[in-house]
């Protein structure tokens, strides 16, 4: 009987600690975010508009309109220099607005260049569409450029993981630098 109370008393002490110890996916997270801010990227936590939500998620069962929002890790590339004159844009994957990127639909607005750029637009689709698959939105702004995805590593090495997500916002910034050149000899 002591050894059943004595044995009760263990778990009840262990049990919490074991509880907080972080588990093997927690350790990959943590590796893979260490070695992202090695490589130069910040990471952070963010939430996008889900584009494939359903109309039962846009709306309540007491009929308020809701946004549905995807939580998702957000890996940002801060160029050299701020771009005066390159495209912004927010775009993530969507099975319908397929406007500028096929599998690719529009968060919000697109400014400093055309949709029907279709040069330009299928630059950037070979570079979206060749980052890891978890990546479910690219980002660029004149300070920054940002991967958006749900950390999917898929037995993936972490560093040829943090290695292609860098060298595909490196590509961007090469883009967006030529563009901002470009356009501030012509003015």
């Amino acid at each position: 009987m002591a050894w059943i109370i004595i044995i009760g008393i263990l778990l009840v002490a262990i049990g919490p600690v074991l509880y907080v110890m972080p588990s093997k996916r927690d350790k990959q997270l943590i590796a893979l975010r260490s070695q992202a801010r090695t490589a130069g990227l910040t990471v952070d936590i963010s939430h996008i508009p889900d584009l494939n939500a359903t109309a039962i998620d846009k709306v309540s069962a007491g009929g308020k309109k809701r946004e549905p929002k995807i939580k998702c890790a957000t890996y940002t590339l801060i160029p050299s220099h701020p771009f005066q004159n390159s495209p912004c844009w927010h775009l993530g994957r969507s099975k319908t607005d397929n406007v500028l990127v096929t599998g690719w639909g529009r968060i919000g607005a697109v400014r400093g260049i055309s949709s029907s750029d279709d040069g330009y637009w299928a630059r950037i689709g070979a570079i979206i569409n060749a980052l890891p698959g978890s990546c479910i939105a690219v980002k660029t702004t004149p300070h920054e450029i940002c991967w958006q995805g749900l950390e999917h590593l898929n037995d993936q090495p972490i560093n040829e993981l943090v290695l292609e997500i860098k060298t595909g916002l490196e590509k961007i910034v090469e883009l967006h630098d030529q563009i901002d050149k470009e356009r501030q000899t012509s003015t």
